[in-house]
C-alpha cells in the first residue's frame, strides 16, 4: 500500500517556494518591438548583467529560448546563474540532467522535486546529478524524491552529496535515507557556507544529524519536517543554530543542550516514536541563553527538563536553575478537561518568568471521559475552588501583555483559566479567544461565557486604557505555517498561525 497522501503534501508543503514562477513570460513581440510594432528595442538596451537577472527569473525553458528574441540575448541564459526547477520540465528525468549538463554555470538555485529515484536509477542518475551540482557550485539545492510504498526504505544518498557542501547555503532533503556519516570526511570545511537545512520524511540517525551539525559551523536554521523514527533524539549543540523546528515528526526527545544562539524552538505536532498509552516526550532546555520563541509545549506529550531539573507541578521550586527567563514568547497545548494537566500548565508558566506574549491551545475538550486500557473512565475534576487558591504565577502578573487563547470551547477550567489571567496581569493590552466550533450554537455558548469577561472591571491592567478583548472563528488550518515557523524575521509564528494581527 502506498503512503498516504498527506504525506507528499506536507512535504512539499514545507520545501522552500520555487524560485521562479510558471507564469513569467517574456515574447519577442514585448522584447523587440515598440507601441507601433516597429520601435526601439528598450529592453535589450539594459545593461547585460540586469538581462541576466531577467533570464534566470524564468522558467529554465523560456529562459533558454531567450536566445532567439534577437542577437543581443544570445548566450545570456548561460552566463547567467543557473535556477532550475523541474516542474517547468516534463517528468522526464532525462530532460533535467541535459539542462544541467548543458549550462557551465555557477548554479544558483537547483529544485529537484518531480522524478522516482529508485535502487534501478539512482546509481546512474542521482550519481550524474550530485557530480554536475557539485562541479558547478550549487548554493541552494532542493533534492526530494516521492515517499516510498510502505515498508520500503528510502533510497539511500551516496556520501558524494558532500561533494556539494562547499558551495551550498540552503539545502532540503525529501525521503532519502542519510549517507552513513562513520567513513565520511569531517570538520567545518565540508559545508563551511550551509545556513539552512532541512530533512523531510527521511531516515537520519542521530549521529548523522550530529555530524551535519558539526560540519556546518555557520548552520542557522534547522529542520526535521515529517521525519520517521529516526532520529530519535535530538540533541543541538550548536554555536551558530538560530532556529530548531520539528514539524509532524516521531522523537523522544528534543534538546537545546548548548545553543548559545539559539532563538526558536518550534515544536508542532510531534508524537514519540514509541507506541502505547503515556509515552512522552522529553523537552530539554540546557544552556540556550538566546532562546525568546519556545512551543507548542503539550501537557499531554511533554515532559519539561531544565537544567537537570525536570519540572513537576506542585512538587519543583521555583529557582534560578529551574526558569527560562529569556523566553518572551511562549505556546503551551492543554487538556483543560484533565485536572492533571491544568496543573502542568502553571507549572511550566512558572518556569518562563518573563513571557510577553502567551498562546494557549486546548485539545480534546469534547468529552469528560477517556480511554484507558479499553476501559472508559471519567477524568479527574478540579475542586470548585482551585482557582482561587492557585498560587503566585510570575510571568502573568508582572509581564504578559497580550494571550491569545485558541480552540476555545467554554469549558469551565477555560473560562477559570482567562479569570485567573485577566485578574492578575497588570500589564495586559490585548486578549484574542479563537473559537473552536464554527456552528452558530457552539458560538451562541461559548460568546455567553465570554461575555463577562470582556469587562474590564474585572480586568487588572493598569497600564492600558482601553485593552482589547476580541473574539473570532478560527481560520481554516494550513499546512504553510512551517514557512512562518522557520522565518526568522516574524517575531511571533504563532500569531502568523492563526493569520491574526
Amino acid at each position: 500500500m502506498d503512503p498516504p497522501l498527506w504525506v507528499e503534501q506536507l512535504m512539499h508543503s514545507c520545501l522552500p517556494a520555487s524560485p521562479v514562477s510558471a507564469t513569467a513570460s517574456l515574447s519577442l513581440s514585448a522584447a523587440t518591438t515598440g507601441k507601433d510594432g516597429g520601435g526601439e528595442d528598450r529592453i535589450s538596451a539594459l545593461p547585460s548583467d540586469l538581462l541576466c537577472n531577467v533570464v534566470s527569473r524564468l522558467p529554465v525553458k523560456d529562459a533558454a529560448r531567450t536566445g532567439a528574441l534577437s542577437q543581443r540575448w544570445r548566450g545570456l541564459w548561460r552566463a547567467a546563474p543557473l535556477v532550475l526547477d523541474d516542474a517547468h520540465l516534463l517528468p522526464d528525468a532525462a530532460a533535467a540532467s541535459r539542462v544541467l549538463a548543458s549550462h557551465p554555470g555557477p548554479f544558483r538555485s537547483v529544485r529537484l522535486v518531480n522524478n522516482l529515484i529508485d535502487e534501478s536509477n539512482k546509481d546512474a542518475l542521482l550519481a550524474e546529478w550530485l557530480r554536475l551540482l557539485a562541479d558547478k557550485g550549487v548554493e541552494d539545492l532542493i533534492l526530494a524524491n516521492h515517499p516510498c510504498s510502505r515498508g520500503a526504505m528510502p533510497v539511500q544518498l551516496p556520501p558524494s552529496l558532500l561533494s556539494c557542501g562547499a558551495s551550498l547555503r540552503r539545502l532540503y532533503l525529501g525521503v532519502w535515507l542519510f549517507p552513513f556519516s562513520i567513513d565520511l570526511p569531517r570538520g567545518p570545511g565540508v559545508f563551511p557556507h550551509l545556513q539552512e537545512l532541512g530533512i523531510c520524511h527521511g531516515i537520519t540517525q542521530e549521529r548523522d544529524l550530529q555530524y551535519m551539525l558539526a560540519c556546518s559551523p555557520k548552520l542557522e536554521i534547522l529542520a526535521l519536517i515529517g521525519t520517521f523514527c529516526l532520529p530519535d533524539r535530538v540533541r543541538v549543540r550548536h554555536q551558530s543554530l538560530r532556529c530548531v523546528v520539528l514539524w509532524h515528526s516521531l522523537v523522544d526527545e528534543v534538546g537545546a543542550m548548548a545553543a548559545p544562539h539559539l532563538q526558536r524552538l518550534i515544536i508542532y505536532c510531534t508524537n514519540s516514536t514509541g507506541p502505547g498509552i503515556g509515552r512522552t516526550i522529553k523537552v530539554k532546555i540546557g544552556r540556550a541563553p538566546q532562546l525568546a520563541v519556545l512551543g507548542y509545549l503539550d501537557t499531554a506529550k511533554h515532559v519539561l527538563e531544565i537544567g537537570d531539573t525536570i519540572i513537576k507541578a506542585g512538587v519543583t521550586k521555583v529557582c534560578p536553575s529551574t526558569v527560562v527567563p529569556s523566553v518572551k514568547v511562549l505556546a503551551l497545548k492543554v487538556r483543560f478537561r484533565v485536572a492533571a494537566e491544568v496543573k502542568t500548565l502553571l507549572g511550566f508558566l512558572r518556569c518562563f518568568p518573563e513571557v510577553e506574549t502567551l498562546h494557549i491551545m486546548a485539545s480534546d475538550n469534547d468529552t469528560d471521559y477517556y480511554e484507558d486500557h479499553g476501559q472508559v473512565k471519567v477524568r479527574d475534576r478540579l475542586s470548585s475552588t482551585f482557582w482561587q487558591r492557585v498560587g503566585p504565577i510570575g510571568c502573568v502578573e508582572s509581564r504578559v501583555k497580550r494571550v491569545v487563547f485558541d480552540q476555545f470551547t467554554g469549558g469551565t477550567n477555560e473560562v477559570g483559566f482567562l479569570k485567573l489571567v485577566l485578574g492578575r496581569a497588570v500589564l495586559l493590552q490585548k486578549v484574542t479567544v479563537v473559537l473552536a466550533r464554527p456552528d452558530s450554537a457552539a458560538m451562541s455558548e461559548a460568546m455567553r461565557k465570554l461575555q463577562p469577561l470582556a469587562s474590564k472591571r474585572m480586568w487588572a491592567t493598569k497600564v492600558v486604557d482601553n485593552p482589547s478583548f476580541e473574539v473570532c472563528g478560527r481560520v481554516a488550518g494550513h499546512l504553510c505555517w512551517y514557512k512562518e515557523a522557520s522565518d526568522l524575521s516574524i517575531s511571533d509564528p504563532f500569531i502568523s498561525m492563526l493569520g491574526l494581527h
